[in-house]
């Protein structure tokens, strides 16, 4: 196959050469020009072969390579069919490929010519940085074959892979992208907690950008100091005594100054009344 994935096409050239062609006789003639540049070599004269691949049948491509030939646009040499537009840039390309290479060679060849009287003078100075390994900076390279760190590979480590998408598009709808780094301090977090995926799922339903174990645990006190206390049992039923007299002694017409005389003995279940002493 031929090292040329492209050509030079000059429009005015073409629009000359194909000038009173047919559309197929045009498709036909392009097509063999670029088997030619793609094969690099003539085209072995297979009709039938050759008319697949320009897309019409055997006669019609016996019929057009014929005015092809009279015309002069596609010769007969000894490998097959050829064109001697498709030579020339064959050997332009290959005259340019050689002056390029002749031109690197220069340029190497001056290059060490400069290194080389470059280095005498300080061929001293070389020597003793040589000796001195703190005066060479070693690039620290990463290992073929060895993956890079993704924000969601650390926070996999303490969280399960659906908690830890969460947490990045958590981050995304905040517009603070979450970075290797940023993740590597919130799993340092998450881990403290003895359920590290709630103590995730806590910081996406409650908003927050990041996490403190503190935040967790203060919280319950806080509304724990702010709620009152609830009532015990027998305040409870103290009460609810309370509300019952105060309902029978107005029921009943009684007063309040009257309340030493009568006891609802509320134990019984039978709602009597019983005089005291």
């Amino acid at each position: 196959m031929s090292e040329m994935p492209y050509v030079r096409f000059y429009m005015s050239d073409w629009l000359s050469a194909t000038r009173g062609m047919k559309a197929a006789e045009m498709g036909v003639y392009f097509t063999l020009l670029a088997l030619m540049y793609e094969r690099g070599e003539p085209l072995t004269e297979n009709h039938e072969r050759l008319a697949r691949q320009c897309g019409c049948t055997k006669k019609v491509f016996s019929q057009y390579l014929d005015v092809f030939v009279d015309d002069g646009k596609i010769i007969r040499v000894e490998g097959g069919l050829w064109n001697r537009r498709v030579e020339k840039e064959f050997q332009f390309r290959e005259k340019s490929s050689e002056d390029k290479k002749q031109a690197a060679k220069k340029r190497w060849k001056k290059d060490n010519k400069n290194n080389a009287s470059d280095m005498q003078p300080h061929s001293t100075c070389n020597a003793d940085a040589m000796l001195k390994p703190e005066a060479r900076v070693k690039k620290e390279s990463v290992p073929k074959g060895t993956q890079k760190k993704s924000a969601k590979s650390v926070l996999c480590e303490v969280l399960s892979p659906d908690i830890a998408d969460a947490v990045i598009e958590h981050r995304k709808a905040l517009r603070k992208r979450l970075s290797v780094h940023a993740a590597e301090l919130l799993s340092h977090k998450f881990a403290l907690m003895p359920e590290p995926d709630r103590a995730a799922e806590t910081m996406i339903g409650r908003g927050w950008q990041g996490f403190e174990p503190g935040w967790v645990a203060e919280r319950p006190k806080q509304a724990a100091r702010a709620s009152p206390g609830k009532p015990s049992r027998s305040e409870e039923i103290r009460d609810h005594n309370q509300r019952v007299r105060t309902g029978l002694r107005k029921r009943m017409g009684q007063s309040d100054d009257n309340e030493s005389g009568n006891i609802i003995d509320i134990s019984r279940g039978d709602w009597s009344v019983a005089r005291s002493g």
